[in-house]
């Protein structure tokens, strides 16, 4: 019991640091992780961090998605593979409203979403590969899964996608990290991101007070 608990607050340690440190900045460091044409639907102004359950589509059945809303645990991100069902969106208006009441910190469509501007309207941080108003419909075609591991796939990149990796999400993109990567990246993307904003920050200071010249 006392090992789960340490588990759980290293878990939601990494969780908080992360939420200080944008794609960009991990994308300086490594390109693992990173899900290339995954973007989000409305702008994002923060950084969206946290642990993923996975939701993995068989066929136009989408009520495994249904299931993963109900045992997700508050501030998880769900992250649904809907490959199979190319043009068709399975994530729409409705169900970012379940999210948002199952507390849910985000989610992740690998595959397309509709409804995109009642989800701007929301306000709810879901990424998507793209926008469709073709949609699924109730099916008893085969059943999704639950908890299965996600390849997701683009050109030569291949990234496995487990339930329990940590996904750091913001206007740039998606990274998905598995937790002991993130542990080791942690203290160089924090590193990194102090030296950047410093250096921003001057510059901005400058900028506004019209003493660019000062700099260089």
């Amino acid at each position: 019991m006392r090992e789960k608990l340490m588990d759980k607050i290293d878990i939601d340690t990494l969780v908080e640091s992360y939420k200080d440190i944008a794609t960009s900045t991990i994308g300086h460091l490594t390109e693992v992780g990173y899900l290339p044409d995954i973007k989000a639907l409305s702008p994002c102004t923060r950084t969206i961090v946290g642990k993923i359950i996975t939701a993995t589509l068989n066929s136009d059945n989408t009520g495994v998605i249904n299931q993963a809303l109900i045992q997700a645990q508050p501030n998880d991100i769900l992250c649904i593979d809907a490959q199979v069902l190319g043009i068709k969106a399975c994530w729409g208006a409705l169900r970012t409203c379940a999210a948002i009441y199952e507390k849910l910190a985000g989610v992740i469509v690998i595959g397309q979403a509709t409804d995109s501007l009642q989800i701007q309207q929301l306000g709810f941080p879901v990424f998507a590969q793209g926008v469709s108003a073709v949609t699924t419909f109730k099916s008893n075609e085969t059943k999704g899964i639950l908890g299965a591991d996600i390849c997701y796939r683009f050109g030569p990149q291949s990234t496995l996608i487990r339930s329990g990796d940590i996904a750091i999400m913001d206007n740039d993109g998606v990274f998905v990290l598995p937790l002991k990567v993130a542990q080791q990246l942690l203290p160089d993307c924090q590193d990194k991101h102090q030296q950047d904003e410093t250096k921003f920050q001057i510059f901005f200071e400058a900028y506004k007070k019209n003493q660019l010249d000062l700099l260089f």
